[in-house]
């Protein structure tokens, strides 16, 4: 969920709210509840403070962040209310803190959250993960090389300031992507991402362009300033930033594979996972993995990109008696429509803008040289 309009890649949080109703009757009545939110369920990452995307992230800035999303989706929050009213003790609503909403370990956060749903001990917050008998939650991102954080270190001193550790891509997507969102941000909704770029070349240019900038001259420029912390240098950043380049892989990864998971690891005998936006089921003799799909709005392309058909929702599900897991599923569900006016009839309505913006780059770049050149004139006849 962000902070609502065209570029809230979530706006129906009523459908969801519905969907929270539902637990309050019929087969569920009898059963305690527990309502895991597992991972970028608040969109903090690309939701401005003051219209500006900050990579120093502050408590002040990571409340006022979730203030403009409480504020663009109040029944979600009516809804976890309606649980915690009408349930009472049978529920407890869980918050694990994915990628796009690590401003959940701050304090301050959690307090906001409480406020607007419940002041006690019902509404909890996990960091990375939770067991909850014996089954693992976890968003996944820390199994991604891309947004993996050090788990004990959630957040830095800076200028006498205590901000949130973001990983090296978060970083990167606040400088390059975020500036573009305005124009971009209903094709980072599309799937699949190489045929957006295949149909649309102009696009990739841009990207790629702005990419291959920021990679090899602003990164490193701030980095051996040695006055930004969250810009970092690791051998792992620098073999991902090399192959994504050459590959033009955008898509969020997993470095391990479930199946490997489940025969090394016998913590748990259901993981819980979401993060890469595509739902799966693994298995291994008792051992199981669920990966959720998205919910936020996404769409598959067909017919050279003039056809968008929604994608459903996916959840998971699972019954414990105790701490032992009795069954456990995906629910999948139709997307409900987006709301009028908050996405583009065609995904080539951004072409004109972009071709706009390269040509400015362009004159922008001839200008640097011939300033560059008359800088080394004037300097080389003095």
């Amino acid at each position: 969920m962000g902070a609502g309009g065209a570029v809230d890649d979530f706006p129906n949080s009523p459908w969801l709210g519905d969907v929270l109703r539902r637990y309050l009757a019929g087969p569920y009545s009898d059963l305690h509840l527990d309502l895991v939110f597992n991972g970028d369920t608040l969109d903090l990452l690309k939701t401005s403070y003051r219209d500006v995307y900050s990579h120093h992230v502050t408590s002040e800035i990571a409340v006022g962040k979730l203030e403009r999303i409480a504020d663009a989706h109040p029944r979600f929050f009516a809804a976890i209310r309606d649980l915690l009213a009408h349930r009472g003790p049978h529920v407890t609503v869980h918050f694990v803190a994915g990628n796009h909403d690590l401003e959940l370990f701050f304090p301050e956060v959690q307090d906001a959250i409480r406020d607007l749903t419940a002041r006690d001990e019902r509404v909890r917050f996990h960091g990375h993960g939770f067991d909850l008998g014996r089954v693992r939650f976890e968003h996944g991102s820390q199994l991604d090389p891309l947004f993996r954080v050090e788990p004990e270190t959630p957040f830095l001193e800076h200028n006498g300031k205590r901000i949130l550790n973001l990983s090296w891509t978060s970083v990167a997507l606040l400088d390059i992507a975020m500036p573009l969102q305005p124009l971009l941000h209903h094709l980072d909704r599309l799937k699949p991402k190489r045929m957006v770029l295949s149909l649309m070349p102009e696009v990739k240019e841009l990207l790629t362009g702005l990419a291959w900038t920021y990679w090899t001259r602003a990164y490193w420029q701030d980095w051996w300033g040695g006055e930004n912390p969250v810009k970092r240098v690791t051998w792992t950043m620098i073999k991902e930033v090399v192959r994504r380049m050459v590959s033009l892989d955008v898509d969020v990864s997993m470095e391990d594979t479930f199946a490997k998971k489940l025969e090394e690891d016998g913590s748990a005998d259901l993981f819980v996972v979401g993060h890469q936006h595509e739902p799966g089921w693994w298995g291994f003799g008792t051992r199981k993995a669920l990966r959720t799909g998205a919910l936020r709005d996404e769409f598959m392309l067909s017919d050279d990109g003039y056809v968008q058909t929604p994608i459903n929702k996916t959840w998971a599900e699972a019954f414990l008696a105790g701490d032992e897991v009795v069954r456990s599923h995906l629910v999948e569900e139709t997307a409900p429509p987006r709301p009028p006016g908050t996405m583009p009839a065609s995904i080539f309505d951004v072409l004109p803008p972009v071709r706009e913006r390269l040509a400015q780059i362009a004159s922008d770049k001839v200008a640097q040289k011939k300033q560059e050149a008359l800088e080394k004139e004037t300097g080389g006849g003095g």
